[in-house]
């Protein structure tokens, strides 16, 4: 009996060393670290005894994922990162820290750094760190501010046929308004990048100045002073008062039933009233007595007796003179 006892006293003995030892408790793992991958099989029970088995030597700041602690098993995967140097200039200062995080974000998350979120950072957060890394932190300051502002008049120019060219009249003088305006304004390293008005609240509002412009002067024309009240750029073109010019239904009157000769302009209303009496450089003097489906804006069209005149005249751009306007 005795030597029955000791036999299996001896036996539970061997298969407890032999467990303890780990002949027969064995994991396979994959170690990346150092740039390279390795397969081992080992009996350590925590991922930090593998890579020791391994002869993996930690920094004390290095990292592992997962962690030292966490128990292994079979087909892991051991990622060692091995902690190095980013320097941070920040606030006029350069700060090294030593950290095995992936990325500058990370690096910074783990760090006392007075690095907050709206500041940014170049390179960015998402930057892969690596050792001699440099990070130049640009603080960013948002500053609500009240602003009273003038509001610059307008000057409006009116024409004046009774003033002569070059000549101004003030009729209503010029005042500005001001306007309080609440702004959100952005600095990036103290100089200010943008602002953003969040409201704003008229206090006065401003006046327009009113200006009184002279258009009337004097040209000479053969031998002959004219005196006019305005001048206007046109483009002209010419017509004869015959089919050929104005229709089958041509009756040879105008719109106002003159009789449409030499000396008659058509004109659009709107830009010359009608009655009107003008000069025409290279025509001569006229009546706006006519309209026409085409003379639209600053475009007349001169009246011929004959169609070879008209058409010597063609299209030009001419200056033509206001002379006198109708019920003046």
């Amino acid at each position: 009996m005795r030597r029955l006892l000791l036999a299996v006293a001896l036996s539970l003995a061997i298969v407890s060393a032999w467990f303890g030892s780990g002949i027969w408790l064995r994991t396979d793992l994959t170690i990346a670290v150092d740039g390279r991958v390795v397969e081992v099989r080992t009996g350590a029970a925590t991922v930090g005894e593998a890579l020791a088995a391994a002869g993996v030597d930690l920094g004390p700041r290095d990292a592992t994922s997962p962690a030292s602690g966490t128990r292994v098993s079979d087909d892991m995967l051991i990622e060692v990162r091995r902690a190095v140097s980013v320097a941070f200039h920040v606030d006029g200062r350069w700060v090294r820290l030593i950290s095995a995080a992936a990325t500058v974000g990370e690096v910074l998350a783990n760090s006392r750094l007075p690095v907050l979120p709206d500041d940014q950072l170049e390179p960015s957060r998402e930057q892969p760190v690596a050792d001699g890394l440099k990070v130049d932190v640009i603080r960013v300051v948002r500053s609500y501010q009240h602003w009273d502002d003038p509001v610059p008049f307008t000057t409006l120019r009116r024409e004046d046929m009774t003033l002569e060219l070059g000549q101004t009249r003030t009729i209503q003088e010029g005042r500005s308004g001001r306007v309080a305006r609440l702004l959100l304004v952005t600095y990036e390293a103290g100089r200010e990048v943008s602002h953003q008005e969040l409201s704003r609240t008229v206090l006065k509002e401003p006046v327009d100045s009113i200006l009184r412009v002279g258009t009337a002067g004097d040209i000479v024309r053969g031998g002959q002073t004219i005196h006019f009240l305005k001048t206007m750029t046109m483009t002209a073109t010419a017509y004869e008062p015959g089919p050929i010019s104005c229709g089958a239904s041509a009756t040879g009157y105008t719109y106002l039933g003159l009789k449409a000769t030499r000396g008659i302009i058509a004109v659009d209303p709107r830009v010359i009233p009608l009655w009107t009496k003008v000069y025409v450089d290279g025509y001569g003097f006229a009546v706006a007595g006519d309209t026409g489906s085409a003379i639209k804006g600053n475009r007349i069209d001169v009246c011929y007796d004959t169609v070879e005149e008209a058409l010597r005249w063609g299209v030009k751009r001419v200056k033509i003179y206001i002379l006198e306007l109708p019920n003046s």
